[in-house]
């Protein structure tokens, strides 16, 4: 193939590949809201409304991303100068990716901001960041329409959409490195507990590892190649990132209190510290004689320490002492 018909080839087969991807993604979206839906039907209110609005932008993002194929794939075959052009669904995807990601983002500040005690001076910044990633969106919907092409906007505009991804990687990596932190400076000592704070910060690595990927590739496909969109390929997968990300995080809460629970059961003996102790013996009065080894009584001293998961602020978990009791039973052993 060569000639005009491989230069839409190019420029047109990231966008349906990019657009199958994001329905494919979309598909477990779907069923993360159901699993969640049915397994957490007491959860906070604005937990389950966070988790609606989202369910709902992702399949309004979808829905635009199939009109985006339609118009370029189905109405607009055979001209090529639809390469160029802007539809109205092309343009309200970048607004509906910065509406999950701004949801998404606070979900995730708001767990930096439980995990650090409220602490502002961490926090804030990445509130303000996330907002001005969906201001930039909202910017480069409307401006896009405005222009009507690709060429015009560019040619203007390109700083506004650039912008917008730049500070969508930049909160990205600052709330997964202060979740890191604080997780890594939660640690009990204990290493069932640890454990539990290890997976929680393999979930972090992971979730902010995809979207920030993403996000940077479109980045970077943009800047190096803006007229093949295969950045927007790209574009339309970092929703269904995002999405998959928050309800994954609340889906895994049930496994993560289990396995926090069922550390919480077990005792953690200590040494002996009072051997050869006799039960209702004087030991002014008795012989030496007659001391049995054998039957001598070991008191067994043991701490329970009950670490649990005891905390829970919008779908936030926080390792933290619920219960601790020293016991010293005595038994005697022959």
């Amino acid at each position: 193939m060569s000639g005009p018909a491989a230069i839409v080839a190019q420029r047109l087969g990231p966008l349906l590949l990019g657009g199958l991807i994001a329905l494919g993604l979309s598909g477990i979206v779907n069923m993360q809201a159901f699993i969640y839906l049915r397994t957490f039907k007491n959860d906070y209110g604005r937990i389950r409304a966070a988790v609606g609005l989202v369910w709902f932008l992702d399949l309004l993002h979808s829905a635009l991303v199939c009109a985006t194929d339609w118009t370029y794939l189905i109405v607009s075959w055979g001209d090529d100068s639809v390469l160029d052009r802007i539809p109205m669904a092309c343009a309200l995807t970048i607004l509906t990716t910065a509406m999950v990601t701004f949801v998404v983002q606070c979900f995730f500040t708001r767990r930096v901001l439980v995990l650090s005690k409220n602490n502002w001076v961490v926090s804030f910044p990445m509130f303000g960041l996330a907002f001005l990633r969906l201001v930039s969106a909202t910017a480069t919907t409307a401006l896009m329409i405005k222009s009507g092409t690709f060429s015009a906007f560019r040619e203007s505009y390109q700083w506004v959409f650039t912008l917008g991804l730049v500070t969508s990687v930049v909160v990205d990596v600052l709330v997964t490195l202060s979740l890191c932190h604080y997780l890594q400076t939660s640690r009990t000592g204990f290493s069932d507990m640890d454990q539990v704070i290890d997976t929680i910060m393999l979930y972090t690595i992971n979730n902010g590892s995809l979207t920030c990927v993403s996000t940077i590739v479109s980045l970077i496909c943009w800047l190096v190649m803006p007229t093949n969109l295969v950045y927007l390929g790209f574009h339309f997968a970092i929703s269904k990132l995002y999405a998959n990300s928050f309800l994954a995080t609340l889906n895994t809460r049930d496994t993560l209190r289990e396995r926090s629970q069922h550390s919480s059961e077990r005792g953690h003996p200590l040494p002996i510290i009072f051997p050869s102790r006799m039960n209702g013996t004087n030991r002014f009065t008795m012989n030496n004689n007659d001391i049995n080894p054998l039957e001598t009584t070991a008191t067994k001293l043991q701490i329970n320490v009950e670490k649990t998961i005891h905390c829970e602020v919008d779908g936030e978990i926080d390792i933290g002492e619920h219960r601790s009791g020293v016991s010293s039973p005595s038994s005697p052993r022959g």
